[in-house]
């Protein structure tokens, strides 16, 4: 099913995007010298590993949304799972979670940063593989709980299948054979209704709490680091102020390519407003631009892995012109 080429054609750039920008800041960061990135530099590699692990995930499952008054339906496009079956309907679910596992990902890189600053004698001698494994475990928390909470109350049964089916089926056609998820939160049974809530309640929970714990743990690391501290050299000090403004552009992605659009489906469909079919389409593909956006933001906001980069380009470019300045300097004493 081809919903437009721009949902067909943007999951594919992403990942391609996604597989080159991942294994270049992953080369970066294991063979920097003059940045020393402690144990955070595997926390980074953890987490372009789940860049990775999340593309593949576009690609296999592709989703669109699709809002018809107090119904939302989640439902795949193409892929193998297109048809319907049992592990379609609960890859739909996987699919959404992948948005639940980032918060947890993130959440794991701001304790990190914050007990670096108040306990960084604890965070060296412990967080290695300690704290590694259980910020894994707690990604894995965020992903099932999502999953397992969605697949069990946004369930694609016949009542709600007819809730949608008439406006579903004059643009996509027959929704008997799609593997989907559905919420539905008014003009249905209340067995339906409190599924619907409890499912989207659960996720708001889920994403509000990471978001309040951003903003807490940011503000105490900048307090930390505005006010200076002790043991940290002027350099330590300017590289982990360096490190916090690239953790903040990496939160302030997913918030706006997937919390926010979840959020105008969701609530939208809850409180039967009219979504306009821009959001549907933007949040659809919005969080494939996360996986390649989020090296390239940490990449560009650190100057020792920026430098990297651009440096040997900028000398290409100047070398011309050295050149040219040497030969006219010449020609002028001779």
């Amino acid at each position: 099913m081809i919903i437009n080429w721009a949902h067909f054609i943007i999951p594919k750039i992403s990942l391609i995007l996604t597989f080159i920008t991942n294994p270049v800041f992953v080369y970066l960061i294991h063979t920097e010298k003059s940045f020393q990135f402690g144990s955070y530099k595997h926390l980074l590699l953890f987490f372009a590993i789940f860049n990775l692990i999340a593309a593949i995930f576009d690609i296999l499952v592709p989703i669109y949304v699709f809002t018809y008054r107090y119904s939302a339906v989640f439902f795949i496009v193409e892929g193998p799972f297109f048809e319907k079956s049992r592990i379609g309907e609960y890859l739909v679910a996987g699919r959404c979670a992948v948005i639940g596992s980032t918060y947890g990902v993130l959440n794991s890189h701001f304790v990190y940063r914050f007990l670096s600053l108040k306990n960084h004698h604890f965070v060296t001698e412990y967080f290695n593989p300690y704290g590694l494994i259980l910020s894994a475990v707690w990604v894995l928390f965020h992903y099932l709980s999502w999953s397992v909470i969605a697949d069990h109350t946004m369930l694609p049964d016949l009542e709600s299948r007819n809730y949608a089916r008439e406006s579903f089926e004059k643009v996509y056609g027959n929704m008997e054979n799609l593997s989907m998820k559905i919420a539905t939160y008014s003009e249905v049974s209340s067995e339906v209704m409190l599924r619907s809530w409890l499912g989207t309640l659960w996720v708001t929970i889920l994403s509000s709490y990471s978001i309040i714990l951003y903003f807490v743990l940011g503000y105490k690391i900048m307090t930390s680091l505005s006010h200076g501290l002790d043991y940290m050299s002027a350099r330590t000090l300017q590289m982990q102020r360096r490190l916090f403004w690239a953790l903040a552009i990496q939160t302030v992605i997913p918030i706006v390519v997937s919390f926010m659009p979840t959020v105008f489906v969701l609530y939208g469909a809850a409180f039967g407003f009219d979504v306009f079919g821009w959001i549907n389409w933007v949040s659809a593909i919005a969080i494939t631009f996360f996986p390649f956006l989020d090296p390239l933001a940490i990449t560009m906001c650190l100057p020792a892995l920026r430098h990297r980069i651009f440096y040997k380009h900028k000398i290409a470019n100047l070398t011309p012109n050295l050149s040219n300045r040497i030969i006219y300097s010449s020609s002028n004493r001779l």
